[in-house]
């Protein structure tokens, strides 16, 4: 496929007809080699969502005065009184049409996309991609925040109630940070537990207080103090995507950008996405108090300031029928209206001033953790780790702190911070660890870093940012950052390590009943009784992540996971599992249905979005937590065997079941429940 043929096969697939597989196949194949076409489908998806939702300003009618002028230009006789400017040739008039009609294409043009007269932000729409860059340009810029917010949530369990609250935000740069949430509804704190809590992040210390889960009345609130915290910790992370959501919204492709209005008197722009994307969003359903439950496919409708982008309103409304059906009913929640908001937050002032010190002041408690951080100097780290890499910036943002954590593996972090955006450099430099460095775990995918080598890579989790381990002789280093995944790469590349091959028993987990072990495709090729079947061409904007063996009984079984394309958040991957069986093992959820896969029947279940079915005696099963049955079938008919794998009968007898013990080692739930 040339590049001609490409840009026509991205237009085709672009406005909705559906390509064969070969041709989808060979689409994909040039793309993965192709930059210049990779550019030209993101912008013409770019140019697509600005075409959609675009309002273009209203321009002066000039067609008809263009077109009579270029007539009267071409009929008008000798000796009349237009005259060609001094130097001018017959060339001005040749081109006189072709001028005229590059202007009409303009109007034209900019009666679709906004064309000339785009400027005015007030008629334009972001697309995905400009909210993320601008939200990721802010984010270095913040120095200071104060906000009032006033939540509404309607909870129909019993008693039904529609809880009214309010919510103060304060941030000064770097690490301080205060949330209060005060309780307003009618009868808090008498017929029920009041939702009062209350956040505060000062540096290296932290505190916390939230109601406890006792009867009014009978126990105390649950509080505690932090001390020596490490620089943004993820046990006691100060959430900061209530004043801009960087972590939330910095995968483009994670959010739909719905259009633009007014909101507290600003600009603001709309994006939408799913609660469970947009978790970070809601830290008060997670410090503490009774909050009613939320579906993880629930709506989120989202607007943000234009200028400075802040949240401004955001709500959460129901996902439509079937989806929720068997949440509902394991929650025992009434059918709610997908056009009711269930929680809303309203911003109420914003201020960019700074609040004073005494906002951050913490008062000493009975109960106190010390997570370890004792701040040092550098000096001191290049002391206790001779070999430590202190740069002293890392990706353009300055060092901010630096801490020695006394652990049985004592090791250096080094933050370097800008507003909100930050990098942390961690440092163990003795080689005689049993397993990655914390934070990254056995998950973590395998890439190439220029001028490093093979680093393991982990997107965000709502505990972590995106994280990179680096293995090499004198011992393990790791990034973790809330930027950008390519920022994140270029922080490592810009370090000049030497990536070691990392010990095989890293990659190998035991439990009482299974081994799982990480190893590349071809080695569990050849560690299986069967013949493999992959897709193949790998699915369209996935890459693949990783493969496991899992052993159980001397009974292997393989998962082999394709993460999204550049994945900047750890959600999403999708996985394949294949293990000699006979049947597809019982069923264990209240809405399961039977669906023709390959020309076989096999077994969908949308409350885990999971496809099941056994074929010549080996159990498959698809599940991705982002793509519908649909996309779930077309991966299932591109499986083929591996080429150049040897013929193998399937083991087990056949009548075996999957194993659950080899799908629970595997880190989810059995295939079949």
């Amino acid at each position: 496929m040339n590049h001609s043929d490409a840009r026509r096969a991205i237009s085709e697939r672009m406005d909705g007809e559906r390509l064969s597989s070969r041709a989808a196949g060979a689409l994909h194949r040039h793309l993965s080699s192709c930059g210049t076409c990779r550019s030209f489908e993101s912008g013409a998806w770019r140019l697509r969502e600005a075409a959609r939702f675009g309002v273009a300003e209203p321009v002066p009618d000039l067609v008809g005065p263009i077109m009579a002028a270029v007539a009267a230009e071409r009929t008008e006789p000798h000796g009349s009184a237009w005259r060609r400017p001094p130097g001018s040739t017959r060339w001005s008039r040749a081109v006189a049409p072709v001028a005229a009609s590059v202007v009409v294409g303009l109007l034209a043009g900019s009666l679709t996309v906004g064309g000339p007269w785009r400027g005015n932000r007030r008629t334009t729409l972001a697309s995905a991609a400009d909210v993320s860059a601008g939200i990721a340009a802010a984010a270095s810029r913040l120095r200071a925040y104060q906000a009032t917010f006033a939540i509404d949530e309607i909870d129909p369990t019993h008693p039904p109630r529609h809880h009214e609250l309010s919510m103060n935000v304060a941030f000064r740069a770097p690490e301080r940070f205060r949330l209060d949430v005060a309780d307003h509804t009618t009868g808090a704190g008498t017929r029920f537990v009041a939702d009062d809590l209350q956040l505060i992040v000062d540096g290296a210390s932290a505190y916390e207080v939230a109601p406890s889960a006792c009867p009014v009345g009978v126990c105390p609130e649950r509080e505690r103090v932090v001390r020596n915290r490490v620089p943004f910790s993820s046990a006691t992370p100060a959430p900061t995507d209530l004043i801009l959501p960087v972590s939330t919204l910095v995968d483009a492709r994670q959010m739909t950008v719905v259009g633009r209005g007014t909101v507290l008197g600003r600009e603001a722009v709309e994006v939408r996405l799913s609660f469970e994307r947009a978790r970070p969003l809601f830290p008060f359903l997670t410090l503490g108090g009774t909050w009613r439950p939320i579906f993880p496919g629930d709506r989120v409708d989202l607007w943000l300031d234009a200028h400075s982008w802040f949240p401004l309103r955001y709500a959460v409304y129901p996902a439509a029928r079937p989806k929720r059906d068997e949440w509902q009913l394991r929650f025992g929640l009434p059918e709610e209206s997908p056009g009711t908001p269930i929680l809303e937050v309203r911003a109420l002032a914003i201020d960019e001033a700074a609040a004073p010190d005494r906002t951050f002041r913490i008062r000493p408690v009975g109960s106190t953790r010390d997570e370890g951080g004792i701040r040092v100097s550098l000096a001191e780290v290049r002391r206790t780790l001779p070999k430590a890499i202190t740069p002293a910036e890392v990706d353009g943002l300055p060092l901010y702190r630096a801490v020695v954590v006394e652990t049985e593996r004592s090791h250096a972090v080094l933050t370097y911070s800008s507003g909100l955006s930050w990098v942390k450099l961690g440092e163990a430099r003795t080689s005689d660890g049993e397993s990655f460095f914390d934070p990254v775990g056995s998950q973590a995918q395998a890439i190439h870093v220029g001028g490093v080598g093979t680093a393991y890579y982990q997107p965000a989790s709502s505990e972590h940012g995106r994280r990179l381990a680096i293995h090499t002789q004198d011992g393990e280093v790791y990034l973790e950052t809330n930027l950008p995944r390519y920022r994140l790469l270029d922080a490592a590349a810009a370090l000049h390590l030497d990536a070691s091959p990392v010990p095989t028993s890293w990659l190998t987990t035991t439990s009482p009943v299974a081994t799982t072990s990480r190893m590349p495709l071809t080695e569990a090729e050849r560690a299986v009784p069967f013949d493999m079947l992959l897709p193949q061409p790998t699915p369209l904007a996935y890459t693949l992540g990783t493969a496991e063996v899992i052993d159980v009984d001397d009974r292997p079984s393989l998962n082999v996971y394709y993460q999204p394309r550049g994945a900047a958040l750890d959600a999403g991957a999708l996985r394949l599992h294949e293990e000699s069986a006979g049947t597809v093992p019982p069923a264990s959820a209240a809405r399961q249905f039977s669906v023709e896969v390959r020309g076989i029947d096999g077994r969908w279940t949308p409350g885990r979005n999971q496809l099941e079915w056994v074929e010549r005696g080996l159990y498959l099963s698809l599940d991705a937590s982002g793509l519908e049955l649909e996309q779930l079938l077309d991966i299932a008919r591109s499986l083929a065997p591996v080429r150049g794998s040897p013929s193998r009968s399937p083991a087990g007898s056949p009548s075996a079941s999957p194993s659950a013990a080899a799908m629970g080692a595997a880190g989810g739930a059995p295939a079949g429940g």
